[in-house]
């Protein structure tokens, strides 16, 4: 519920996001957008995932955190914040079909 939403929010939004913008990632701000970065990688995160839907959608929420103060940590904070959900409703409820 930690290691892999920082190592996943670094992937995908503190690099893949700004390099689908410029080749030059490293000099870009967080909060500089296009569509192309948001959605592109928004669905290559879903693809990643078993439910590619429920990660693209879930992509695009991760990167909406980070665009709205400028901050991979709070797009990091809100995917473990996800994570910690989906695991409370395996563990209470029993989904184990949530952990695929």
């Amino acid at each position: 519920m930690v290691t892999v939403p920082i190592a996943e929010e670094l992937a995908f939004r503190g690099y893949l996001l700004r390099r689908l913008i410029s080749a030059d990632f490293d000099q870009l701000s967080f909060p500089r957008f296009t569509w192309l970065s948001f959605l592109a990688s928004s669905v290559l995160f879903g693809a990643l995932h078993g439910r590619w839907l429920a990660g693209t959608v879930a992509g695009m929420f991760y990167a909406w955190a980070m665009y709205r103060r400028g901050r991979v940590a709070d797009a990091t904070l809100v995917h473990a914040t996800t994570n910690a959900l989906i695991a409370a409703d395996v563990m209470i409820l029993g989904n184990w079909g949530l952990w695929k």
